[in-house]
Order: structure tokens, then sequence, then C-alpha cells
């Protein structure tokens, strides 16, 4: 959407949430990022001034891996979750809330100047002091070298399997770069969403090469990559969740333990809730 389509949805109505579609991820704009971070979550917010409009926005965005968990949310407060077209979801029946100028003038501005839209919203980059920002910079470069080793690839691999692992990596850099911004102490669902995506990539990197798509060495240094990612994720979650530390302490790095020592294997992370997602 434009930014001009946008702030007319916001106009609309105040006493609901308007999220707007941008590719992989969603967006609340102005009212409806306020009413967002008070019933949701207190994802980063932006605030620029856009020529075009000539006027002031404020935004936040978050990764579509988190709009189920939104939207239980809002059915289990007895709101509205409507689906109005691909692009477009209204949350209404969210009862007002006092403080939107306070928390507007609140809003720190980037020293640059420049004008966002619904397409760049995003760009805004992790903040520095985040903790999963190493977690950020692995994933980043894993997905540039995802995409070159299966830039090459026979047409018949490269637009099939070679293009869902392309958009597993880039899901994941962009949502970890949204994550470097969110104001939660634990972001428990987003990472575990993410640890998901990652194996799912590493499962269809084993298969390409597999299928002698890529070589034994890419195929070594990409999984190198993603231990490292995942081994950045195993070590905040422990940080957020300081009592399931011990527990993930002793997990295995990704290989499945041998037959023997399977049991003891699963009892040493048995009420870890993130086990799944990182075996």
């Amino acid at each position: 959407m434009k930014t001009e389509e946008i702030l007319g949805i916001e106009e609309s109505g105040e006493n609901r949430i308007n999220l707007v579609r941008d590719r992989l991820f969603w967006q609340a704009w102005n009212r409806s990022a306020f009413l967002f971070t008070v019933h949701f979550r207190k994802y980063q917010v932006h605030k620029r001034f856009v020529q075009k409009v000539s006027q002031e926005v404020a935004w936040l965005g978050f990764p579509k891996t988190a709009l189920a968990d939104i939207e239980k949310i809002a059915e289990s407060k007895g709101w509205v979750f409507e689906r109005k077209n691909d692009d477009h979801i209204i949350i209404s029946g969210v009862p007002a809330e006092n403080g939107y100028e306070k928390w507007w003038a609140g809003i720190v501005k980037p020293v640059s100047s420049g004008a966002p839209s619904a397409k760049s919203a995003k760009a805004a980059a992790p903040s520095k002091q985040s903790q999963l920002l190493p977690a950020y910079k692995a994933a980043y470069d894993l997905c540039l070298n995802v995409h070159r080793a299966t830039s090459k690839m026979p047409k018949e691999f490269r637009y099939e399997l070679g293009a869902r692992v392309r958009g597993y990596a880039t899901d994941i850099a962009e949502s970890l770069h949204l994550m470097c911004g969110v104001a939660d102490a634990k972001p428990d669902t987003m990472i575990a969403d993410c640890a998901k995506t990652i194996h799912r990539l590493r499962i269809d990197i084993r298969i390409l090469n597999d299928l002698r798509q890529i070589g034994i060495n890419q195929w070594g240094y990409l999984n190198q990559q993603i231990e490292n990612l995942l081994e950045c994720l195993r070590a905040e979650f422990r940080k957020a969740n300081v009592r399931f530390a011990g527990a993930s302490h002793n997990q295995s790095s990704g290989a499945l333990p041998p037959a023997e020592t399977a049991g003891e294997h699963e009892k040493s992370y048995e009420n870890f809730p993130l086990k799944e997602a990182f075996s």
C-alpha cells in the first residue's frame, strides 16, 4: 500500500487496529501502532517526516510468523480479527486508550532525515544494543551465501527447491532484523518460529547436496553457518529463560544422539519448551 492509502485507512476509525502487509512483514501505523503496543507487543517504533504527505508518520513492523499469535490474542479478548484482503487486516472492538499524544511525543526520531514508504518502513537498521544482533549478522551472512549457492542451478531446481531455500534464508534474516527491535524481555515464540524455519532450511540444503546441486564443501560451510546461528539463538533463549539454562546447556548441537543414549539425551532437557526447534 502507498503511504496515502495507509493514512486514509487510519483516519477512518480510532478504536481499531489496522495492519498492512509489506511482503513478509505486517505493519501498524500511527494510532494503530499505539494501540498495538498497548494491547499486543512493544515492537520498536519509528517516526519520520514524509514530504509526499507533508506530515510525520510513525510505524512498527513484525514478521508474518507472529500473526497467528496476534490473531489468537485478539480472539481471546473478544475482538474481531477481519482480513479485508491480502494486504489489510482490521482488529476491531479494541477499547479506547488515553496517552496517544504522550506516546507520539516520546518516539525518538532518527538523526538522518528521509521519507519512509510502506515498502521501506522495515529498512531501519537494528539497534546495536540488541542482544540478538549477533544472530542477525549470522543470518544475513547465511542468506547471502544461500543466494550465491543456488543462483546458477538448472531451472528445474533453481525455481523450485532453490527458490524455497532462498525464501527460508531471506525470511530468517528479515525476522531477526525485526526481532532486534522487540522491546519484550522474552520473545520466546518468535525465536522458536525462527528456529523451525532454520531447520527447514537445513533439510532442504541437505536435499540439494544429495541431488548434487551444491558441492560437499558448500554444504559443509552452510551447515557450519546454520549451527553458528542456532547457537546464537540458544544463547539468547537461555538469557531470557534462566530456569531452562541448565537444561539447554547439555543440548545436542544438531546431530541426533546414538540410539543407546537417546533416552538420556531426551531427559536432559525434558522440560525445555524449544527442544523440538533446537534439537
